[in-house]
């Protein structure tokens, strides 16, 4: 018993490290986007995308259109970070196929950070696809050497 304890509290962490790589991600996303000021080329586009409107009701500018979208991005990146968080807390383990959702999820949008986005997301989604492999390996682990009977430790001798 004490290998599958060691194993579920491998699990716990590492599925909390991947939560705390979703939420600093999103945090960090909104963060940055409301310190960084456009110049140059980027300033330019974005006063087009400003003028051009979205052509659905309500109408929007574009630019208005990608806020929102970074917006609602970064308050899910929060949230599913959190429940993870709050999934794993008080000892408590997620279940594998919690943990096959948020290994599928961290590795997509690592893909997409990989192809469009510069490096903090990369790396934080890196952390977190790592952490849930982890994670899920180490659940598997668990639960085979549960079903199996592992054989009494020395204390339970």
């Amino acid at each position: 018993m004490i290998v599958q304890d060691r194993l579920r509290r491998r699990e716990r962490t590492a599925a909390r490290v991947g939560g705390w790589a979703f939420v600093l991600t999103g945090v960090g996303h909104v963060t940055l986007a409301s310190l960084l000021t456009s110049t140059g080329d980027v300033l330019a586009v974005e006063r087009q995308m400003q003028q051009a409107r979205f052509p659905m009701t309500p109408s929007h500018s574009v630019a208005d259109l990608m806020q929102g979208f970074s917006v609602a991005m970064s308050i899910l990146l929060v949230a599913v970070g959190a429940s993870i968080l709050l999934m794993t807390r008080r000892g408590r383990a997620a279940e594998q196929a919690q943990l096959a959702l948020m290994l599928a999820l961290s590795l997509a949008l690592l893909i997409t950070a990989l192809l469009l986005l510069p490096a903090p997301p990369i790396v934080l989604m890196t952390i977190s696809s790592v952490a849930f492999a982890v994670a899920l390996d180490a659940s598997r682990r668990a639960h085979t050497s549960s079903s199996r009977g592992a054989s009494p430790t020395t204390a339970e001798r």
